[in-house]
């Protein structure tokens, strides 16, 4: 047996308390009365005695209840039960631009904070998601394999920055290489690359892997990031360090997009958590099954049990009602006729 939720036996020290109570709350009930009827013997009456063990049929009853119902809190677990339950796993890698480019602040607060929080609030918001990260710039590598612990995962990303690339520029071709190469080339499933980026290339030559994410059949949804308008950044990519305007580029976007059977999304006017959504819609996901262990409830039984002495108890206190009200009447009865034989013989 296991307990669901152990916390709850806290509620179990008012059970002695209760007999504790009932106890002492008896025994002051016996002297009152012994004073009251001024009779020592009182607890050698036959009704006294009756109504006596009906009183402590019930109160027993009740305190029974309650260790039940604290029982039934405490979520009691026993007999294991085999399920097969089937889930659809999303595997996805995503592609991060690192260049400095990503640094423009014509979205609040960067393009790359805006996109990094973005990504967080996606994974937190989809269930059965196998995720892996690579990040890019002038070079590109693999900052996560594919992981469901989500919490590394975000701490790897919330540490990604535009230095974490030592080689500047934007080649994104040799980011959608290495986002190839996070998936088993063997799986029969489909597989999804997001790639965000403002665009901008460097590097060129799509042809060659654009064909391999075709044959391994990988799709690549991208996410442009930024404005058209662009903003002034600061490069250094050539002989000295000069200020330079960024603009997303959507042509070359659409391009991979198009060519993989993916969807290109521009996050201007959107937000990348919509459009994240979106994307999932048009994502295949891996159907697994697996079998599932677990113990079966058995709450059910002690509330059961709760209810049928808090009945049990009701009864016998209305019987001590009852037993008490008969026992009154019965001696003003007696009483009564105790006064007419005094009458009759005082006459």
């Amino acid at each position: 047996m296991i307990f669901g939720d152990f916390k709850f036996i806290i509620f179990s020290i008012f059970i002695p308390l209760l007999i504790i109570l009932f106890i002492i709350s008896r025994r002051k009930v016996h002297k009152v009365l012994s004073i009251f009827t001024k009779n020592l013997n009182f607890l050698n009456d036959k009704n006294y005695k009756r109504i006596s063990n009906l009183r402590v049929f019930s109160i027993i009853f009740m305190i029974l209840a309650a260790a039940s119902f604290v029982f039934a809190l405490m979520q009691p677990k026993w007999g294991i039960i085999e399920q097969k339950i089937k889930t659809d796993n999303y595997m996805i890698t995503i592609a991060l631009d690192l260049s400095r480019s990503m640094d423009a602040d014509d979205i609040w607060p960067s393009r790359l904070e805006r996109a990094k929080l973005e990504i967080e609030k996606f994974i937190k918001n989809t269930d059965n998601l196998s995720v892996a990260l690579v990040g890019f710039a002038g070079t590109s590598f693999i900052a996560s394999p594919f992981t469901q612990d989500m919490e590394t995962f975000t701490y790897i990303l919330d540490n990604l920055n535009t230095k974490s690339v030592t080689l500047q520029g934007t080649r994104i071709a040799d980011a959608l290489v290495t986002a190839k190469n996070t998936f088993n080339i063997n799986a029969v499933s489909k597989k999804s690359i997001i790639l965000i980026t403002d665009g901008e290339d460097h590097g060129g030559y799509f042809d060659e892997i654009l064909k391999e994410l075709n044959d391994m059949n990988i799709t690549v949804y991208t996410v442009g990031i930024g404005t058209t308008q662009g903003t002034s950044i600061s490069t250094d990519l050539g002989v000295r360090e000069k200020t330079v305007i960024s603009k997303r580029d959507d042509n070359t976007l659409k391009l991979i997009a198009d060519s993989t059977h993916g969807k290109n999304y521009i996050s201007e006017n959107v937000s990348l958590e919509n459009i994240f959504n979106d994307m999932k819609q048009d994502m295949d996901s891996v159907s697994s099954v697996k079998n599932n262990r677990s113990y079966k409830e058995r709450f059910q039984i002690f509330l059961a049990i709760s209810a049928g002495l808090i009945f049990l108890a009701s009864i016998f206190n209305i019987l001590t009602q009852i037993k008490i009200r008969e026992t009154i009447k019965e001696k003003i009865i007696k009483e009564k006729i105790m006064n007419r034989k005094s009458e009759v013989r005082n006459y």
